[in-house]
């Protein structure tokens, strides 16, 4: 009897079902958006840009249109956009945090440095612009526009965070909401736009990239604590490396003694952590159910994200996309 197959493999299996072609045509299209006369640029890009990443936006922008309707060549070019974009914040990202690896590969500030690390990022976003410009459609540059602008706005608001040592459940749900559910939220709005959608439907799309990436994001800093370093591609515990505070630890600290919250919080104002205080830390937020309280909320939104979707009618496209939502919390990397 074959074995059953896992929510990833199918996943997998039936998005390349469904959009494999345009996904194939898109990594052909950040390869062309990456040919530049300079080195360095080719270089990096390609080494960021081909590390292996889930392409999570362009999927959702693609199924997205689907869902509307749409199937031409705007898809693809926009997909490109979209994972351009998203690369140069990984590469703006891991300067801010110096993080030393990236999907289990030195990061591009540990290879090539940090200089070279945000004018690269500089070159992606203004590349990525430029191709919106090509394309010409206000509704979609001032979704992309919105969704920039509200990133930035977190990273500040994030590293304001970090230098005060303080940071509420309120305060992470508003950085993670603006920094990365807005933009998955206006890559599925892109393709609603895409295939003319309006007023509730739109809107609802929008809904469900929003509750997507809250519960992606969730997912995501929840591994941080208890997955396969192998498999996860970082070391556990980076987050609290570079300061982070995020649900896990938020939630745990809520639980935790006096005294627990009173070392914690002294650990984390002296700066680098030192292995054996990261894993002190771990282990208090896994004693206290600080990963349980977290994943609890992620499959929250992932259920409103299904919610989102009762708009459309019964479709193949409205089936996957309800499997990525699944998917996001109960991945193990």
């Amino acid at each position: 009897m074959a074995p059953t197959p896992t929510l990833e493999t199918l996943l997998k299996e039936r998005v390349d079902a469904l959009i494999g072609d345009d996904l194939r045509a898109i990594e052909a299209e950040i390869r062309r958006a990456l040919d530049s006369p300079v080195g360095l640029i080719q270089c990096m890009g390609g080494y960021v840009a081909g590390a292996g990443g889930k392409r999570l936006r362009p999927i959702l922008l693609l199924l997205a249109a689907r869902l509307a309707g749409y199937r031409a060549a705007r898809g693809v070019r926009l997909g490109c956009v979209v994972e351009l974009l998203h690369t140069a914040t990984l590469i703006h990202d891991d300067v801010v945090d110096q993080a030393p690896l990236r999907r289990g590969r030195p990061s591009a500030n540990a290879r090539w440095g940090d200089d070279a690390s945000v004018l690269v990022g500089d070159h992606l976003y203004s590349k990525s612009f430029a191709m919106l410009v090509h394309d010409n459609d206000r509704g979609v540059m001032e979704t992309l526009a919105r969704a920039t602008v509200s990133m930035t706005e977190a990273e500040v608001f994030q590293l304001e965070l970090k230098r005060t040592g303080t940071a509420t459940e309120a305060d992470y749900l508003r950085i993670i909401t603006q920094k990365t559910a807005s933009f998955i939220s206006a890559c599925c709005r892109i393709g609603g736009l895409l295939g003319r959608l309006e007023g509730g439907q739109l809107e609802a799309l929008t809904r469900y990239g929003l509750d997507v990436g809250v519960a992606f994001q969730i997912s995501d800093d929840s591994l941080d604590f208890v997955a396969d370093p192998d498999r996860l591609g970082k070391a556990i515990g980076a987050d609290l490396r570079e300061g982070k505070r995020t649900l896990p630890l938020i939630a745990a600290l809520e639980r935790a003694a006096p005294e627990e919250r009173a070392r914690v919080r002294g650990l984390l104002q002296n700066g680098a952590l030192p292995p054996a205080e990261v894993e002190e830390i771990r282990q208090l937020v896994v004693k206290h159910a600080g990963v349980d309280y977290a994943l609890e909320r992620a499959h929250n939104y992932a259920s409103a994200a299904k919610a989102d979707l009762a708009p459309f009618p019964p479709s193949e496209e409205r089936e996957v996309l309800a499997l990525v939502a699944e998917f996001v919390v109960d991945r193990d990397r």
